[in-house]
Order: C-alpha cells, then sequence, then structure tokens
C-alpha cells in the first residue's frame, strides 16, 4: 500500500469516525423542542417542552433540561408554538350530505371517506358517527383498522333505536322494537351483525308530535347492550326522561337536557352512575350562528373542505335573514339558553364532560364545529383548559381508550396538534393550527381528498 493511498483511507476513517452515528432506531426518533404543552392530564403547562418521539409512540416528555435528547433524532423546533392532544368528538354525523342536502340516499363510501378526513384536517382524530350509519361503514372501519385507508378514526353506532313510528318515523332502517324481549332480540343480532362501538337510543317526541321509546323499552336496549359489552348514548330532551334513562344504566347523553335546567336528583343520578355528558352546543346553536351573524366564516379551512356553493349560500344575506326571522328563533334560543345554564351545573357537581357537536349536516362544518363547541364551552362557564380536557381526555376515557389516546404522556400514540397560539389565552386559538400529528407523523393536510362526485340523477330524485 502506497503512502499515498494510505493517508487517504486513514482520512476516510477518520472522516467517519466524527459522523453522528444513526442507528435503524433512531430514524424514527424526532423531538419537538420549545413548544408550550397543554398534555390534557396536568391543570398547568409544560412550559419550553420537549416530546420524544419513538415510531408512533410518545417516549419522553417534560419541560427542556428534564428530558434526555437521543442522539441522532429528528429535532423539530416548535419554539412560541402550543401543543394540545388530538380531539375526540363523541357525537356527529358521515356520508349523508352534498351540498346543502342532507338524505340517507348520499350515504356511500366515498363520502365517509371525505368525511374522516375533514375531520382530520382540524386536529379531530376520534370520532363517533352518532347513529343514520348504513352498512358502507362496516367495510371502511374494517379498512380502517386494518391499516388500509385514513382519515380520523371512526366509531359507529350503527342506525340505533327508537320508538315504533318514533324518530324519523318515515326512516325504515332504525330499530324500532315494541317489546322489551323483540328490544333484547334486537340488539343482539344488531350487535353480531353490524358490530356497532356504541350503540344510540332516541328517547324523544318531537314536542309530543311522535310516540317515543317507554322506559321498559331502553331499559331492555340498555340492559342487554351491556351485556354485550357495549355503552349506550341517548339522545333525549326533557329533564324527566333523562333521569330515568340514568336510572335505568345509560352510559352518555348526547344532548344537554333543553326542556328546563336540571335539579340536585339529576346532578346526583348523573354523578353516582358515572354519566359522561356531551353537551352538543354547536348543535344546539346552530340556527342562533347564523341568524345572529356568523363570525366563523372567513375560517381558513371552509374553502379548503366544503363547496363554494355552501360556503356562498350559508355567507348570504337571504339565508342569515330567514333564520333571523324565523318565528321559532326565540324559542331556540331560549332552548340553547338552558342548555348552557345545564352545562354549568353539570361542571359545579363534578360530572364528566365531553364534546359533540351534531355536525355533519349542511352548514354544521365538520371539523370546525368541534372547535367551535370547545368556544360555546367556555362561554358556558367552562375554562379554556377545562374545555381542551373535555374534547381530550374525556372523550377517550368514555371509549375505553385512555390507555392509548387522549392526553400526551410516554407510552401513549402519539397524536397531537401544533397550534400557532396559546388557546388558554383565547380559546379560539385551537383553530389556528399549524400541523397536525397522528400516530407520530405530521398529516400532510394540504393532501387529504375531500372532494367527492357531484350527487347522482337518483339521489337528487329521492334527497
Amino acid at each position: 500500500m502506497t503512502r499515498k493511498t494510505y493517508l487517504t483511507l486513514l482520512a476516510s476513517l477518520l472522516l467517519a469516525a466524527c459522523q453522528p452515528t444513526t442507528t435503524p432506531e433512531s430514524q424514527d426518533l424526532v423531538v419537538i423542542e420549545g413548544a408550550t404543552v397543554i398534555d390534557g392530564v396536568s391543570s398547568t403547562p409544560i412550559e419550553n417542552a420537549v416530546i420524544v418521539i419513538d415510531g408512533d409512540t410518545i417516549q419522553a416528555i417534560g419541560s427542556s433540561g428534564s428530558v434526555e435528547v437521543p442522539p441522532g433524532a429528528q429535532s423539530i423546533d416548535a419554539t412560541g408554538k402550543t401543543i394540545i392532544p388530538g380531539i375526540f368528538n363523541l357525537h356527529a354525523h358521515v356520508a349523508r350530505t352534498e351540498g346543502m342536502e342532507s338524505n340517507d340516499q348520499f350515504y356511500n363510501r366515498e363520502r365517509i371517506q371525505r368525511d374522516a378526513n375533514r375531520y382530520l384536517y382540524y386536529g379531530i382524530t376520534h370520532m363517533v358517527s352518532l347513529g343514520l350509519d348504513q352498512e358502507p361503514m362496516i367495510g371502511f372501519l374494517a379498512d380502517q383498522r386494518a391499516g388500509r385507508t385514513g382519515g380520523a378514526r371512526l366509531y359507529s353506532a350503527g342506525y340505533g333505536f327508537a320508538a315504533k313510528d318514533g324518530w324519523i318515523p318515515n326512516n325504515p332502517n332504525l330499530n324500532r322494537p315494541t317489546t322489551p324481549d323483540e328490544a333484547r332480540q334486537l340488539v343482539q343480532e344488531f350487535v353480531q351483525e353490524k358490530q356497532p362501538d356504541v350503540i344510540k337510543i332516541w328517547v324523544d317526541d318531537r314536542l309530543g308530535a311522535l310516540p317515543k321509546l317507554t322506559p321498559e323499552l331502553y331499559g331492555a336496549i340498555i340492559e342487554e347492550a351491556h351485556n354485550q359489552g357495549i355503552k349506550v348514548m341517548a339522545h333525549m330532551y326533557y329533564l324527566e326522561d333523562t333521569k330515568e334513562l340514568i336510572r335505568r344504566g345509560v352510559d352518555g347523553l348526547a344532548h344537554s337536557v333543553r326542556d328546563q335546567e336540571v335539579d340536585d336528583e339529576f346532578l346526583k343520578l348523573a354523578k353516582e352512575n358515572g354519566v359522561t355528558q356531551v353537551a352538543t352546543l354547536a348543535g344546539h346553536s346552530s340556527r342562533l350562528a347564523y341568524a345572529d351573524g356568523p363570525d366563523f366564516l372567513d375560517d381558513s379551512g371552509l374553502p379548503v373542505l366544503f363547496p363554494a356553493i355552501v360556503l356562498e349560500t350559508v355567507s348570504g344575506q337571504e339565508y342569515q335573514e330567514n333564520l333571523a326571522n324565523d318565528p321559532n328563533l326565540e324559542s331556540a334560543r331560549e332552548v340553547y339558553a338552558t342548555a348552557a345554564k345545564n352545562l354549568a351545573k353539570v361542571l359545579a357537581a363534578g360530572i364528566p364532560i365531553a364534546i359533540g357537536t351534531d355536525s355533519g349536516g349542511p352548514g354544521r362544518f365538520q371539523g370546525l364545529w368541534e372547535h367551535r363547541e370547545m368556544e360555546l364551552m367556555v362561554k358556558a362557564g367552562l375554562t379554556p383548559m377545562q374545555a381542551i380536557q373535555a374534547a381530550t381526555a374525556n372523550g377517550a376515557k368514555f371509549l375505553g381508550l385512555e390507555n392509548q389516546y387522549g392526553t400526551l404522556e410516554p407510552g401513549k400514540i402519539a397524536d397531537l396538534i401544533i397550534l400557532g397560539a396559546d388557546p388558554l389565552e383565547d380559546i379560539r386559538n385551537t383553530r389556528n393550527i399549524d400541523e397536525v400529528w397522528m400516530n407520530g407523523e405530521r398529516v400532510n393536510r394540504d393532501e387529504l381528498p375531500i372532494s367527492t362526485a357531484p350527487p347522482t340523477a337518483q339521489e337528487r330524485e329521492t334527497s
């Protein structure tokens, strides 16, 4: 070996020795540094935080200096940002809306995927489609859980249960038992065939216009659902119905009580029975939002996710004036005020609150509506920190997913939202989204497919 060759080889070896070692493990390591982290657990945020992500899992999290930064990890500077966990929504709907029309005939696999992507765009990583789901949802869920398709993680209540000739009287797809034995049998068949994640029941007579499920019927549904290991969420309206639902074992309230303010008996029952309150304030205020002048239509995500015809319609003077002149508007305003007062009472009693929005209909913008729900919760009396915990940790706990999701802690899946401003100063800053992360990876929000084919002639005829 010549001296020149020897020196060249020696230089190469020295250069290699000076390079940082990158093992296969360190290639999967990501460190996000400098942000303020609201982890969903603590009552105070973590300032100047370090989050170490290994693959899809949070390896370590804490303030700078308390967490060892692994060598060779990819470093992301999030100084000046705020990070919150991915959001859970326990009450929404998918695939039934196209433009300003909503109908079962629109329901298909493509629209399920579109709507799952809309939710994920806004950082909603888990969403319960609470009733009115059809056959395509079963295949979608199987593919999503096998990793063959993406979007927000969906959970389904299938179609749900209502009284004979009751809620949505012309809809043939709802389960409509007439005896307790039939109710139990329908639950067994429903669980076996549709594999729902939760079961939804409608206990509402539309202010006396329709029959509603009796306690004997919904009691049998709840009991059999629990035998099958499945929780039950109730659409309800009246205080007395709600108290009986709790006595019969219902797990979650998909709406606020709206006929009157809740009393001490309700609060005691709900607290002792571990009921979760989903306020659905955004849903209850949908007409008011437009009649009183919407302040959310300038959101940058809306023209990306929703058709121009929808934005033109709801932004228009005619649409908003029609709602403002609705003779039932004052009644809707009173109902909403009651719901907001009841949420404050539920909060004071220490009853778990999670978010739900009833989003998915025309003008009820999927994704944005969930952020608006947090804003309305704060107006009703929650602190921004409590609203964020309702939208994250509490939703995960209701679904039994708290060991993996809902908070930012070591060992949990790295679902998070990086915000450009502090939501503890103004809860509306949860809409100021810089990045969404899911399973430890940055979501390319700009490439989420959200378009669908226009409704077919058959769809339009039947809508």
